[in-house]
């Protein structure tokens, strides 16, 4: 289903994926009690991991892939938020165990989020256009036929054709099937 790979749907779902990414580290960061930045670093990185984002939004990606861009990310943006987060040197540039374990759990975490919030986006786009959709598009690609007015004298005058069409019913019935009379 090409529609969520162009346009807003595009730009929305890469959205999403560059606000897990940011997201994660800087506010693990922040509960951490560590600062939360604005140097020109951090927001070069995040602009870039924003347009690289939307970019691999074109197609449908995978857990693999997702989980791929979350654990990657986390060591760049890790290091940049306590480079510029004044903290004492190079000495907590490097995680500890426990800091490192809480980075890859969150992220699998969160990869299981996108990864089901991506599935969900591409089923429910994929039957919208199939199912949902189907006898919608074939009501509006028939010809209106002409339909003659009557006036409240009982003339009748030239068709016209209708204003607004009476959608009665755009899904197919999904009941079970009826059962045969026992007579």
């Amino acid at each position: 289903m090409p529609g969520l790979g162009r346009g807003r749907a595009r730009f929305a779902r890469g959205l999403v994926m560059s606000a897990a990414c940011l997201l994660l580290p800087t506010l693990a960061h922040a509960a951490a009690g560590g600062d939360v930045t604005t140097q020109p670093g951090f927001v070069a990185v995040a602009v870039l991991l924003c347009v690289a984002c939307v970019a691999l939004a074109d197609r449908r990606r995978s857990v693999t892939e997702i989980a791929a861009m979350l654990v990657l990310t986390q060591p760049v943006l890790h290091v940049l938020l306590t480079l510029d987060g004044h903290h004492d040197g190079a000495s907590s540039v490097v995680p500890s165990a426990g800091m490192a374990l809480a980075h890859v759990l969150s992220a699998v975490v969160l990869t299981m989020l996108l990864a089901g919030a991506e599935n969900v986006a591409w089923s429910l786009a994929s039957l919208s256009a199939t199912v949902l959709l189907t006898r919608v598009r074939r009501l509006l690609a028939a010809p209106v036929p002409p339909v003659a007015r009557v006036r409240a004298d009982g003339a009748v005058v030239d068709a016209a054709e209708p204003l607004t069409v009476l959608l009665v019913r755009s899904t197919p019935w999904r009941g079970p099937p009826a059962l045969p009379a026992l007579g």
